[in-house]
């Protein structure tokens, strides 16, 4: 009897230890595309297909310059945008300068999970300005 308890911690000792040289698995996996868009806003992606750090803009009817807008992993949203998800009801112009006031994509009023992806496209990383027309 004193023998079997002897192995059995023994075992379990190998297994601690073995365990400590393993690295462990990754805490969660990697977001689907798309993911976590707040069903009231517009989010920004830093790379095509909805992948990448996002950005979550708070529609309200005006424009909102990127220079003041962050991803979540805290690089500058301006110039940095190639894909996007609409979950607002608000109309979107997407604009890469206002000065000179050049459209790179659009999408209406109450398309709610519109989508656009610009990675390998002319509009990559050119987005400098969203202008919201909220009903």
């Amino acid at each position: 009897m004193k023998t079997r308890s002897i192995r059995t911690i023994l075992a379990a000792g190998v297994l601690a230890g073995a365990a400590l040289l393993l690295p462990a698995a990754p805490a969660t996996a990697a977001n689907p595309p798309y993911a976590d868009c707040p069903g009231w806003a517009l989010c920004l992606y830093q790379h095509g297909g909805g992948t990448g750090s996002k950005a979550v803009i708070t529609p309200a009817s005006g424009n909102v310059n990127l220079y003041s807008v962050h991803f979540l992993n805290g690089d500058l949203a301006n110039n940095q945008v190639s894909s996007w998800l609409n979950n607002s009801t608000c109309q979107v112009k997407f604009i890469d300068d206002p000065a000179h006031y050049s459209d790179l994509d659009f999408t209406p009023s109450n398309q709610y999970g519109a989508r656009g992806d610009w990675a390998g496209a002319y509009a990559n990383d050119k987005l400098t300005t969203v202008q919201f027309y909220c009903p």
